[in-house]
């Protein structure tokens, strides 16, 4: 398995007598001189380096998609349907906000992904634009958990290929005092 890591110094462009912490042959020019006038284009999924049949098992990550904004559901609907049918996805939260764009969202990715696993993130979980339709975020997380068995998405631990994915859900509580 080959890892990459970008490194991010978004505040480079603020400290000119700051060293390149860039490494040219790992981070194409663009990206830096992207960074450096403060405009980083969303990423893409690139194709993988080893040719167009990748061997062993892909694994991809996404997380804030917030689909409720038009040019990030395109984003979603732009993504191949063959490039990643043997892939697996992890959505690691903040799909929409509202009930219907997350689950379009996640129907596009359950078509384009052979396996998807889903943790909920804050924004999946508020009722604020959806109040009248949910008591509170624990009937809203169950709507969507619901969701996720229909469409064929998992939320709890599977290991796929030998490879063990564990959504873990996790919340946190503001401690006063």
């Amino acid at each position: 398995m080959v890892v990459g890591f970008l490194p991010c110094c978004l505040s480079l462009s603020q400290q000119p007598d700051r060293p390149n912490c860039f490494s040219s042959h790992l981070v194409p020019k663009s990206y830096i001189r992207d960074i450096k006038r403060g405009c980083i284009p969303r990423p893409q999924i690139l194709p993988c380096d080893y040719g167009e049949q990748p061997s062993g098992l892909r694994v991809f990550v996404l997380s804030d998609l917030h689909t409720d904004y038009s040019e990030n559901m395109a984003w979603v609907k732009c993504l191949s349907t063959v490039r990643y049918k043997k892939d697996v996805l992890l959505v690691a939260g903040d799909v929409a906000e509202t009930y219907n764009n997350f689950l379009l969202a996640m129907s596009l990715l359950k078509d384009r992904f052979e396996h998807v696993f889903f943790v909920p993130g804050n924004h999946d979980l508020w009722c604020r634009r959806e109040g009248e339709n949910y008591l509170d975020s624990i009937e809203k997380l169950n709507t969507l958990l619901d969701a996720c068995r229909g469409l064929g998405v998992q939320t709890s631990p599977k290991v796929v290929d030998g490879l063990g994915i564990i959504p873990l859900f996790s919340w946190y509580h503001e401690v006063i005092g």
